[in-house]
């Protein structure tokens, strides 16, 4: 039986570069504050991050510099900000379309699948996603996550960049490690249609005109859609 907590009210973006995002992922984040408007929203940039470390994980601030890609680094802070304040996560390419705390009542740990079709490309029944995590502070799951990024951080998984990063902080990371957690009951894995209902081909269709209407139906269904904006992707 869970031993029941409440996810914290707190929404959580990062944006690494001082000089903030763009127009458009601004737009996007206006989204979680739109849907949420008793939740507390946390940007966190360079320098909110490097404060963060400094007073809380001083010892890892090492490890976070270290990673040879940035987007290592932005996998990493995300799951440790996770750790010390719980809230929720959503990458700044999140848009949200209605408020979530339905799908977070009675939950300990919330952590959002890929969509289908990312994980059959390689071979996987499913992709436990990083793109959106909900959780409370301390939870046992992101310490296997901080554990296993710490252990591996060295470890060549691949030749590929994009494997590399998905094995080594990614999605194929906390699949690996919920794949192995004894108490899976302590997770609830949102489903894809609801939190990322369309893959990066069916994106690309929409965003550029194209709107059959099972896309169109499939995103009316859905509490939130990934937009899979970032330089690397599944």
């Amino acid at each position: 039986m869970k031993d029941i907590q409440n996810i914290p009210q707190i929404i959580h973006q990062v944006y690494e570069d001082m000089n903030g995002p763009p127009v458009a992922l601004s737009k996007l984040a206006k989204s979680w504050q739109k849907y949420h408007p008793v939740w507390e929203y946390r940007f966190w940039n360079k320098g909110s991050i490097n404060d963060f470390l400094e007073s809380y994980f001083p010892d890892y601030k090492p490890v976070y510099l270290n990673f040879s890609f940035n987007v290592q680094r932005w996998d990493f802070i995300r799951y440790l900000i996770l750790y010390h304040f719980g809230g929720l996560y959503a990458d700044m390419d999140y848009e949200c379309f209605v408020p979530l705390d339905s799908l977070l009542k009675d939950e300990n740990c919330c952590m959002g699948l890929e969509p289908a079709s990312h994980a059959r490309e390689h071979a996987k029944t499913f992709v436990v996603g990083n793109a959106l995590m909900a959780t409370v502070p301390g939870h046992p799951y992101f310490v296997r996550i901080i554990e296993d990024m710490i252990k591996n951080k060295s470890t060549v998984f691949s030749n590929y960049y994009t494997l590399q990063i998905l094995e080594s902080t990614g999605p194929f990371l906390t699949t690996r490690v919920y794949n192995a957690y004894p108490e899976k009951e302590q997770i609830k894995l949102l489903p894809d249609e609801l939190i990322a209902p369309l893959s990066l081909q069916e994106v690309r269709l929409l965003t550029r005109g194209d709107q059959p209407k099972e896309l169109v139906e499939k995103v009316e269904k859905a509490y939130a859609i990934h937009y899979f904006m970032g330089s690397w992707h599944i």
